[in-house]
This record gives structure tokens, C-alpha cells and sequence, in this order.
């Protein structure tokens, strides 16, 4: 236990040294994958240190548990090394294919800004609301697409509301600074409301999928650009605000676990332990899950040499064409291979992709890539304190494909979230000559 205990200490010193060298120069990407593995790999060994908690399953744990929180530790402190030294060398001089992301230089965009995240939204509402309509309720909905998995071939619709949601956000920040600097600011207030209004309506239709993953992720960001662009955001504040959304997040999942209820017409509560239920939800127990995995890997299953980065890759084949292809995401699988019965999974974090998949090969080429491909994003979006468009789309793009690094799905995520920003700016820089109305600020 002195080990992991000690291994604990160096990997959270050296998480926020890392995290303090990425936010004072503004890397935005790199700070979104320490931030994810943070998250996923500090919290959870405390509550066994403080015997909150145990390793979830319990039963698939016996006398091993502090070596392997040792190991765990020992692998996370290994990775985000590799990742740092890797990644200080590429940002040096980074690729010119940064140049393909999107990026916009006009500034007086306001109402055509407005306009856009206004009609994404409403399409994204239209959608799902009639998927909801099929089946008769927002329960019947949620139900249908997290356990009867029917909506499995729709998850694109999804999507329209996550781009809303990004729109939306850049739009809070251009009007939010807009109003700071403006003298009519009862007007630019109102609109700034709309914004606020359309972004939270846009997280709504998120919910609605019964995704609470891509909530977080895009309150975080718009956080992270806030800090940078608008105001600093202080560390007690961070703190708070962090307590406060976990609370939220947790709060969706007991809320979405009382719909199921009505649809089913039973009561239905977790059996988990209290620690354990919140980890599970908040996704913290993928810590338990690497550990798993790194363990049996190779000796109760085989490794899965690449497969889930193909299957990634595969991913783009409609099911209508390709009906029997596989998931990416590794999780389901690995769930199954303990208790078959099962259909929700257990994700392993993206270091644990990358291991059952290549072994300790794929630690070292795992962080290598999301190194590389960090730099490249960050050398892009270098201006994130002086642009709304560099903060209302850096930290999106970065927690939504980046998670804790490039993982199986990578490609497909920078598809599904780059490709309609593509189009914004494609958009924004054309009408971008145009003055705002009056009443935009």
C-alpha cells in the first residue's frame, strides 16, 4: 500500500505541474487529455487509500488490488511523461496540416453567428423530437436508446445537437465580450440570454439520448474558453464549479434511472455502494477497469491486435451496407468477456485501448501519437485569449476527440464534430465583411 500510496503522490505532483506548464501557454489540446486522464486515474485510488471504496466488481479483485493500483499508477505516470517529452519536442516546429482546421479571422459575424446556432438547434430539436414522438415519451425514448439499443444506427442526429451546442457556445463568447466592451449593454445583454438559452437547450436534446458524457465535456470547454477569452476563472472557483457539475451530472443519472422506472412501471435503485455508484456514473471506475485489463490481457484474453482501431476505422460504413460490423467502443466487449449476460460495458480509459490492443508496444506508440497529434491541434489554436472563434471552438474539438488522447474512435469524432464546424467557417467567412445589426452590439 506504501507503494501505491507513493506512486499516488508523484502521479497527482506531476498532473498539476503538467496542467500549470499546458494552461500558461494556452495548449488547449494537451491540457483536455491531462485533464480526462486526471480525472479517470487520480480520484478513484484515494477512495481505496481512505477505504471509501473498493475495485469494482469486488469479486475479480482479491489480494492483488494494491500491486495493481501500484502498476496502474506507475503506467499513468509512464504514458503522460512520454506524452509531455514527445510533446514539447513536436510543438517546436508541428506540421503545416494544422492549416486544415477550421479558422476564421473576421469578427463582425454576430447576427449570421446567431442565426446559424439558432437554426442548428432548432433542427436538432426537430429530430429528436420526432424519434421521441415514435415512441411516446422522453422515458420511452432514453429507455429505447441506452438498454434496447434500437436508435443504434441514429446516433448522428445526436450530433446536430452537439454542433448547436458548440455554435451556441461561440456565440455566448463573441457577445459576452462584445457586451463587456459595449455601451448599450441592455440590448447585447438579451441577446447573450438567447445564446445561454439555446446552448442549454442544445445539452437538453444531449440528455435526451441519455448522453451525459458529451454534457460534460461541453460545459468544460465552454469553461476552459471562458477562462481564457472573457475572465479568468479562479482555482477555488474551478473547484466549486467542478463539485457543482458532478452534482448535476449525478443528479441526471438518478433522474434518467426514474424514467427507465416508468417505463418498466417497477422501482428500480442501484445496488452499488454509494462511492461505487458515483464512479461508475461520473466515470471514475475506469480506473478499476485498466487495472483489470492490464492484468488479464494477454493471459484470460487475447490481445486484440489492432481490432478496435479498425473497427474504428470502419466505422463510416453505414450498417445498412455493413450490418455485422463491430462497435469501437472497447468497453462493451471487455464487459462480456467476465459476465456475457451483459450489454452495458465497462470503458478501460484510452491508455487501456491501447494496451489490450498492442500491448506495452501501444503505451509507448499510444502517447507518441496523441502527442503528435496534440502539437499539430495547438499549434492551430495558439490565439485562444485574443479570438472568440479560437475560444468557442479550441476546447470543444479538443475534450470531444480527445479522450485522455487518440483512442479507436478518433477518426470518426473528428469527422462528426470538425466537419460542421468546417462548414461554419466557410460560412462566417464569407458573410464576415458585413457589419453586426445595431442591436447586436
Amino acid at each position: 500500500m506504501i507503494i501505491a500510496i507513493s506512486a499516488w503522490i508523484a502521479a497527482s505532483i506531476l498532473s498539476v505541474v503538467l496542467l500549470k506548464w499546458f494552461m500558461t501557454r494556452t495548449r488547449i489540446a494537451a491540457v483536455a487529455i491531462i485533464l480526462v486522464l486526471v480525472w479517470q486515474f487520480i480520484p478513484r485510488p484515494l477512495m481505496f487509500f481512505t477505504g471509501l471504496d473498493q475495485p469494482y466488481p469486488n469479486y475479480l479483485f482479491k489480494k492483488d488490488i494494491w500491486e495493481l493500483v501500484s502498476i496502474s499508477l506507475i503506467i499513468f505516470i509512464i504514458w503522460i511523461t512520454i506524452f509531455f517529452a514527445s510533446y514539447f519536442l513536436f510543438i517546436q516546429r508541428p506540421l503545416p496540416i494544422g492549416r486544415l482546421l477550421p479558422k476564421v479571422q473576421k469578427e463582425n459575424i454576430g447576427i449570421i453567428l446567431l442565426i446559424i446556432a439558432f437554426i442548428t438547434t432548432l433542427i436538432g430539436v426537430f429530430s429528436t423530437g420526432l424519434l421521441i414522438l415514435n415512441v411516446g415519451s422522453i422515458g420511452s425514448f432514453m429507455y429505447q436508446v441506452k438498454v434496447g439499443k434500437v436508435f443504434a444506427g441514429y446516433y448522428v442526429v445526436r450530433e446536430i445537437s452537439v454542433s448547436g451546442a458548440i455554435f451556441s457556445g461561440i456565440a455566448l463568447l463573441y457577445f459576452e465580450k462584445k457586451y463587456r466592451l459595449s455601451e448599450k449593454k441592455k440590448r447585447s445583454r438579451i441577446v447573450i440570454w438567447l445564446t445561454i438559452i439555446l446552448f442549454t437547450t442544445n445539452l437538453a436534446f444531449n440528455y435526451f439520448w441519455g448522453n451525459r458524457f458529451n454534457i460534460a465535456m461541453l460545459f468544460g470547454a465552454l469553461g476552459i474558453g471562458w477562462h481564457f477569452y472573457i475572465n479568468r476563472i479562479s482555482f477555488i472557483k474551478a473547484i466549486l464549479i467542478l463539485f457543482i457539475a458532478a452534482s448535476i451530472l449525478q443528479s441526471l443519472k438518478i433522474l434518467r434511472t426514474e424514467n427507465f422506472g416508468d417505463v418498466l412501471f417497477k422501482d428500480i435503485k442501484s445496488t452499488q455502494p454509494f462511492w461505487t455508484d458515483i464512479s461508475s456514473s461520473l466515470h471514475m471506475s475506469q480506473f478499476d477497469s485498466f487495472m483489470l485489463a492490464f492484468r488479464d490481457a494477454g493471459r484470460v484474453f487475447p490481445y486484440r491486435d489492432g481490432k478496435d482501431f479498425v473497427n474504428g476505422l470502419l466505422a463510416f460504413i453505414p450498417r445498412t451496407i455493413y450490418p455485422d460490423k463491430e462497435t469501437f467502443h472497447v468497453g462493451g466487449w471487455f464487459r462480456r468477456v467476465y459476465e456475457p449476460e451483459r450489454i452495458n460495458g465497462w470503458p478501460i480509459t484510452t491508455i487501456g485501448d491501447w494496451y489490450i490492443n498492442f500491448g506495452y508496444w501501444g503505451l509507448l506508440f499510444g502517447s507518441l501519437l496523441s502527442a503528435f497529434v496534440a502539437s499539430i491541434f495547438d499549434s492551430r489554436y495558439q490565439d485562444i485569449k485574443k479570438s472568440y472563434w479560437q475560444a468557442g471552438v479550441g476546447p470543444p474539438i479538443a475534450f470531444l476527440i480527445f479522450d485522455g488522447g487518440v483512442d479507436p474512435g478518433f477518426i470518426q469524432s473528428i469527422v462528426l464534430v470538425v466537419f460542421p464546424i468546417y462548414v461554419l467557417a466557410i460560412i462566417l467567412n464569407h458573410f464576415g465583411k458585413r457589419k453586426d445589426h445595431k442591436a447586436f452590439g
